[in-house]
């Protein structure tokens, strides 16, 4: 698994997280979150390395999406990133 990902100008680091409050949204655990202001992917650890790809993706294509400001939805996001994987 690399350990970063240029998105733009923004060069974001990859990081493998135990259970924790950043991959926790609305109270379900998610299997990855991109911030912004920290420019960091945070993938849970517990993801094979089959779902550490698609959420890697995934999380890439919310930072494009943030970058070049094209208020992608959750859905198109994850429409897209299925796309890549097949």
């Amino acid at each position: 698994m690399i350990d970063k990902v240029k998105i733009g100008w923004k060069e974001y680091k990859i990081s493998k997280e135990e259970k924790s409050s950043i991959l926790v949204v609305d109270g379900a655990e998610c299997y990855g979150q991109i911030s912004y202001d920290k420019q960091m992917i945070y993938l849970r650890k517990a993801n094979s390395e089959e779902q550490d790809k698609a959420t890697l993706i995934h999380e890439i294509l919310h930072g494009i999406s943030e970058m070049y400001n094209l208020g992608l939805s959750e859905d198109i996001v994850t429409r897209l990133g299925d796309d890549f994987r097949e």
